[in-house]
């Protein structure tokens, strides 16, 4: 039987190591040859980055109707038939009543022209309810000599000092209405508890702004946010109590707001960012309520503890000014107004 070989096939030469090293380096510079399509695509990528990156820079206008409302308290605005608004509302019998050692049914003064052997003063009773008016004003002038000293306010660079004496003035001239002065605007302005509640409303339309809008519910959400803003919430704009506000008249003549309204009238945005002007709209009563002197250590109200301001002369004759019906001033209501 005869075989026949197998074809034969040529073995394949192999590629020595300079040659494969050779055409690497054939491959790489083919890679890095760019064609003038790859320019021009890759250019266009660029032009479309840099414009979405310098839009993302830029503030942009929020959308909405503006001025636009973003929060308000609870209490509402110019409200005149609050409790510390009322005035000739009570008789003596009710007024007497109030405080723990009742005040207001025994007052003792002392007779600066009759003194005794021992060098005392006789004591006098009066009966307050039959006080003229006017002197019943010149005790309420004394509680400013003491918290709002014009001399010493001049000294000290209180610029409020003199607020409280004018706004005595007004209420004795029994006109009711408003009343505001620059000088509580800028003092409210500039006070911590305003920079605090700014930044804090200012976070939250941050975090509500959906696609450069704000909801149309914002003031539900601000106010949720911040609190409902109840009787003299901590957290808004006030003047609590302090060695300075004790003396600067701000304390007299507003401590804590009733009712605020916050507007913006422009917005704009970047990123999480916004920007924009704010106008503040703030009221409180120049007023007292049965909360302001009537403090019973043991009636359970813990907020009426340590506060017996009924003790206190001048506020008693500010309290019989306005409510008692023989007198009946009528108390106003202040107004701060300002832009941040």
């Amino acid at each position: 039987m005869r075989y026949e070989s197998f074809p034969y096939a040529p073995e394949e030469r192999q590629e020595t190591t300079r040659e494969r090293a050779e055409r690497q380096r054939q491959e790489r510079r083919a890679e890095l040859t760019y064609t003038a399509k790859d320019q021009k695509r890759w250019a266009e990528n660029r032009e479309r980055v840099l414009a979405e990156r310098k839009l993302a820079e830029e503030w942009k206008p929020v959308g909405g109707n503006f001025p636009l409302l973003v929060y308000q308290t609870q209490n509402k605005m110019d409200d005149f038939d609050a409790p510390d608004m009322t005035f000739g509302d009570e008789d003596r019998f009710k007024i007497e009543s109030y405080g723990l050692m009742q005040p207001f049914s025994q007052s003792v003064n002392y007779d600066p022209d009759n003194i005794a052997s021992d060098g005392s003063h006789t004591s006098l009773s009066e009966d307050q309810f039959s006080l003229p008016a006017s002197e019943h004003f010149e005790r309420m002038r004394s509680l400013g000599k003491v918290f709002s000293n014009v001399t010493v306010g001049s000294i000290l660079g209180f610029e409020t000092s003199s607020v409280f004496s004018e706004m005595v003035d007004k209420f004795e001239r029994n006109e009711g209405g408003y009343y505001n002065n620059p000088l509580l605007d800028k003092a409210l302005k500039e006070h911590e508890t305003t920079a605090r509640f700014h930044q804090a409303l200012k976070k939250c339309l941050e975090e509500s702004l959906q696609n450069g809008k704000l909801p149309d519910n914002i003031v539900d959400i601000s106010s949720r946010y911040l609190g409902k803003g109840g009787k003299r919430p901590s957290n808004l704009p006030h003047f609590p109590i302090s060695k300075k506000s004790l003396f600067d008249g701000t304390v007299l003549t507003i401590h804590g707001i009733w009712s605020m309204r916050v507007y913006v009238e422009n917005l704009e945005y970047k990123g999480n960012q916004i920007r924009g002007t704010f106008k503040y709209e703030i009221q409180d009563h120049f007023g007292l309520d049965v909360r302001d002197i009537d403090h019973n250590s043991f009636d359970g109200i813990k907020e009426n503890d340590g506060k017996p301001y009924e003790w206190l002369e001048g506020f008693r004759s500010w309290y019989l000014l306005q409510h008692f019906k023989e007198y009946g001033y009528q108390p106003f209501i202040t107004k701060m107004d300002f832009s941040l």
